[in-house]
């Protein structure tokens, strides 16, 4: 059976739901095809305990002024994610407390850290996340790791460890996987280290009171019988006139097409004809990051009651960053933390057993033995979701943004592309998936 379309989006999560919405208030006519059960993408919401909690993207910040804007039109409240208290820092071995710098570092090293996130202010602020191949020694920084530049100007082992958290947090991926100039066009695009890794005055600042996949579950409810989930699309086939989406069960027919999938997935569907070498070669590569969410919910919040902010950072693991997560109400009390990197690559081949083991032992060192004490534990392996195949972000390795990249956005035909990855603001995050669902949509709004 085909039906027809003036699009066909490829992909119910926030990018794709946003880009059939623009094109829809634009008198075009779409068809939103979801492989899920489900809309939301990378966000999903569930009820545990006495809270709703987001297993997946949760946290809005300072500058992302459209999902701010949709949350508001869509009447969804927010509130600030809860810092106060000491917060924790583990590094080799070794738990300390702080409050607003991380005072357990000796003066040589305070003075290190600066200096390291002053140059890297300096040097992003040159790479352009919408062309950062023209960027004055882009073929250089494209040319070796994360890893291997950043020795030339950290020298301290435990600057060093306290960066790779932030690292494996953001991108679910290690210093070693990442081209440098990837990662500095990233941070350009989401104002800095600091805005990326901050809750107060950073992305994780606040969190929305029904769930974050409650926007999707808007903006679904608007487009009505539009969306069709259930529907993984296997091919598209490009003639002269329109795209088809092929599935299992049902071929969708537009007369362009949006695909708002990471660029993982998108590579794994067969086009007809093929895309082009570029293309091909780029979502071949670019590498989804690992990421496992774990949840736990507890009777009360002791950790508040003990002056603690529920803030953790690690470099040892198995949580590199640990957050206060109770429910908006306080009814829920919970602590969320996060595997992430090389070690969540192997977390689900572990027994469950063994995995709340480590956890609960990592949280006991940093809140006390009250935190063995937990009501529900939860967790998501984004690895292991078939429609996602890992979170936050897809990463690239050396050698693809300067030879490869300028395919991410380009057109293949009549095909599009969206994805929080082609972003160039707040790549990653929600508010890349909004801007580079409607930026596609304006690309095919043009041709319509």
């Amino acid at each position: 059976m085909t039906e027809r379309a003036d699009v066909v989006v490829v992909g119910a999560g926030l990018s794709g739901l946003c880009a059939a919405r623009k094109l829809r208030a634009q008198g075009a006519s779409v068809a939103v095809i979801e492989a899920r059960e489900r809309v939301g993408g990378r966000t999903r919401t569930e009820q545990i305990g006495r809270g709703t909690f987001d297993v997946g993207g949760q946290w809005i910040g300072p500058g992302q002024e459209r999902v701010r804007a949709l949350a508001n039109e869509l009447g969804i409240q927010t509130f600030p994610t809860y810092v106060k208290g000491k917060k924790v820092l583990e590094v080799e071995g070794k738990v300390s407390t702080y409050k607003r710098s991380i005072r357990s570092m000796s003066v040589p090293n305070l003075i290190q850290m600066q200096g390291a996130l002053s140059y890297l202010k300096r040097v992003r602020k040159r790479i352009s996340p919408s062309g950062p191949m023209t960027a004055e020694g882009a073929e250089a920084l494209d040319g070796e790791t994360l890893e291997t530049w950043r020795a030339r100007f950290v020298k301290s082992d435990k600057i060093n460890a306290v960066m790779d958290a932030a690292i494996r947090t953001i991108f679910g991926a290690e210093a070693r996987d990442l081209s440098a100039l990837y990662f500095l066009m990233y941070l350009n695009a989401g104002g800095g280290m600091l805005s990326l890794s901050e809750a107060r005055g950073g992305a994780q600042q606040d969190r929305f009171v029904p769930g974050a996949q409650s926007l999707s579950l808007a903006l679904a409810r608007e487009l009505g019988d539009a969306v069709a989930l259930g529907l993984p699309v296997r091919k598209l086939v490009q003639g002269s006139d329109g795209v088809d989406a092929v599935s299992d069960r049902q071929t969708i027919g537009g007369r362009y097409a949006i695909v708002s999938v990471p660029p993982v997935l998108a590579g794994r569907i067969e086009y007809e004809p093929a895309v082009s070498v570029g293309r091909d070669q780029l979502t071949q590569r670019f590498a989804m990051g690992a990421a496992v969410k774990v949840l736990l919910t507890y009777e009360r919040a002791f950790w508040r009651d003990a002056g603690f902010s529920g803030e953790v950072v690690s470099s040892d693991g198995p949580l590199s960053v640990v957050y206060d997560n109770t429910s908006h109400d306080g009814q829920q009390p919970a602590l969320i933390g996060f595997v992430v990197g090389s070690q969540a690559r192997q977390w689900s081949a572990q027994p469950l057993a063994d995995r709340q083991r480590r956890v609960t032992s990592a949280l006991k060192r940093y809140f006390g033995e009250e935190a063995g004490s937990f009501q529900e534990y939860r967790e998501l392996d984004w690895g292991a979701e078939p429609w996602s195949r890992g979170c936050p972000v897809g990463g690239l390795p050396p050698g693809v943004l300067t030879h490869s990249f300028a395919h991410l956005r380009k057109p293949e035909g009549r095909i599009h592309w969206a994805g929080t990855e082609s972003a160039t603001e707040w790549i990653g995050y929600m508010e890349g998936a909004i801007q580079s669902g409607e930026r596609a949509a304006d690309e095919v709004l043009r041709r319509l």
